[in-house]
């Protein structure tokens, strides 16, 4: 019959669920936040996502300037044990603006990374920002800041202090240990895509446009989803948004330009950094043409 031949047309149409990482990547906090990723959010996407009958890849959209590594690792890692546990699901990322720094970790979820031609992409690196306020506040609000420890290294990297010999080590521990492993997570994303540079200019936070990224094997192609999906899975296959429900649609949303321009005030030009925090990835370089916002 005519709804039999539709049943099995449908039936063999392939679904590709897509998920938007948009935002600043930082921990949840108690309040709704606009605009950021985080494990507990995207964790029951993840989920929705594959559990979507006739499953044929994940497509992941990214805009993103970066955040908190540990997220990014969380994030990464729940995506790639649903793929294995799904018969290896391929996952596509596609770049909007930018996935510099923590985004660009996301997107190395991915088996394939797209890029718009204008897309920011790299920013391989950490960042640590220390603004010192001590003298700040006894110049200006006339208040002498005492800090008692019990523990001579207990709170070493605050900002009520200058910055010590000691605590300049610590930090640099830190961020030699989070540049290693954002290291090892591209080189283990992309393997042999990689080349056209030494790892000292891949991996020095540098931005690209995607025209050189890809000269790089940073990214596959450059090319928009809706495009490369049906290249790969034919025009019929079905896009399906997964998206947060109810108030959480409230709290989600692309970087504002109030965020970028945050970011670009704590210290790197695409981090999502404020004071104190760390980020992988600092987008101290651009290579490819000046950057828009310069």
């Amino acid at each position: 019959s005519e709804m039999q031949r539709f049943k099995d047309a449908l039936s063999r149409v392939p679904v590709v669920p897509v998920i938007k990482l948009y935002g600043k990547i930082a921990a949840p906090t108690s309040g709704y936040s606009r605009g950021v990723i985080n494990y507990q959010s995207v964790k029951p996407l993840l989920a929705k996502a594959f559990k979507q009958r006739r499953l044929a890849a994940l497509a992941l959209r990214i805009n993103s300037p970066g955040g908190w590594p540990a997220q990014c690792d969380l994030i990464r890692n729940e995506i790639n044990r649903l793929s294995a546990e799904h018969g290896n699901i391929p996952v596509l990322a596609f770049i909007e603006d930018m996935a510099a720094s923590g985004g660009y970790y996301l997107a190395c979820s991915a088996s394939e990374i797209y890029a718009n031609r204008h897309s920011l992409i790299g920013s391989i690196g950490a960042l640590a920002v220390h603004a010192d306020l001590q003298t700040a506040l006894q110049e200006r609000a006339s208040l002498a800041l005492t800090l008692h420890r019990a523990g001579k290294r207990k709170a070493i990297f605050n900002n009520l202090e200058a910055a010590s010999p000691e605590s300049l080590k610590f930090t640099n521990y830190m961020l030699q240990g989070i540049h290693a492993g954002f290291i090892d997570v591209v080189k283990s994303s992309r393997g042999d895509r990689l080349k056209g540079a030494p790892e000292s200019e891949l991996f020095e936070g540098d931005i690209w446009l995607a025209d050189k990224a890809q000269q790089l094997g940073l990214i596959d192609g450059v090319g928009d989803l809706e495009d490369v999906i049906a290249k790969k899975f034919g025009r019929s296959a079905r896009l399906v948004d997964i998206g947060p429900r109810g108030w959480a649609k409230f709290a989600s949303g692309a970087a504002g330009a109030s965020d970028i321009l945050q970011a670009a005030a704590a210290g790197g030009l695409w981090s999502s950094a404020a004071a104190g925090d760390l980020t992988a990835g600092d987008g101290s370089g651009f290579r490819g043409g000046p950057p828009l916002a310069a």
